[in-house]
């Protein structure tokens, strides 16, 4: 009888789709938390909410979010995670250390409120050697864009004209 029940459950619930989710954060490794924490310093408005140091594993992380998505102190509904230092192979097993997977087209998208701050974004990345793209208009879709590298090579596009943000 409970392999009935049981297997009836497993039915209902295979039926139903997967359960609510909800993005909350990107995890990304860095080389240098400090260089990291400066290009977003220098580039966005993003907040930095949460830094700490792992005694036990040693890495150093902070998390970054946009103002409006923080819902208390050191929380926010999404974050980006900045997470520095060798991985502990005590936890990671034979997982490789690996930097800069927002390449070619992938990327960040942050949205900005006008192509003058576009455009600004685009010169001071100019002048800093990290501009890869733009400023440009490119369809309604994409809207009117540039594309930067942060330290570690990662691609953050910022946008204006788009349905996002």
């Amino acid at each position: 009888m409970t392999d009935t029940v049981s297997s009836a459950a497993d039915a209902a619930a295979s039926a139903a789709g997967p359960p609510p989710s909800l993005l909350t954060h990107i995890a990304l490794p860095v080389r240098s938390l400090d260089d990291t924490l400066a290009f977003y310093e220098k580039f966005t408005t993003l907040v930095r909410i949460s830094e700490r140091h792992d005694p036990e594993t040693k890495m150093r992380t902070a998390w970054l979010a946009n103002e409006r998505d923080i819902t208390k102190p050191g929380a926010a509904r999404f974050v980006i995670v900045l997470m520095e230092g060798a991985l502990p192979k005590q936890i990671t097993g034979d997982i490789v250390e690996e930097y800069g997977f927002l390449t070619s087209i992938a990327h960040l998208g942050i949205s900005l409120d006008s192509r003058d701050e576009v455009d600004e974004v685009a010169r001071l990345a100019d002048e800093d050697g990290c501009l890869v793209l733009g400023p440009m208009y490119r369809n309604p879709d994409v809207g009117y864009i540039c594309l930067i590298k942060d330290p570690d090579g990662n691609n953050v596009e910022f946008s204006v004209e788009q349905v996002l943000g």
